[in-house]
């Protein structure tokens, strides 16, 4: 079974991310997707006052559903924390971004969440309005 384990102990954040400069002041989420105790990819997100920034999404292959996965986990943790808008700044994953429904702009993906996480299901969007 593939599950996502959250991270907010900066220390542990800093152990999957062991290059990334993180502030000692940043609100940070980061995930790990796992198939049972295999990790198949990681995730980081900052939050920035009312929006978000996903800093990093590595996968071991290049499973676009796996992306998704570690996307939709780092917009759900930026919007239990009060974030709205999403940045996205992995010109790698721009087919899954693009997917989701982030708008591409001058190499930034940008969306807000609740739109993002509503899903691209044509009839979802038409009952929902």
């Amino acid at each position: 079974m593939l599950y996502c384990k959250p991270y907010t102990d900066l220390s542990e954040i800093r152990m999957l991310f062991p290059s990334e400069s993180l502030d000692a002041n940043g609100i940070y989420g980061a995930y790990t997707a796992l198939e049972g105790d295999l990790p198949l990819g990681k995730s980081l997100v900052r939050i920035e006052g009312n929006s978000c920034r996903i800093l990093r999404v590595e996968t071991q292959s290049s499973d676009a559903l796996l992306c998704e996965l570690l996307v939709r986990a780092s917009l759900h943790f930026a919007a239990n924390r009060g974030a709205f808008s999403a940045h996205c700044a992995l010109p790698a994953y721009k087919d899954t971004l693009l997917t989701l429904g982030f708008t591409e702009r001058d190499g930034d993906f940008l969306g807000e969440i609740p739109t993002l996480l509503q899903g691209s299901c044509a009839h979802c969007k038409a009952q929902n309005g």
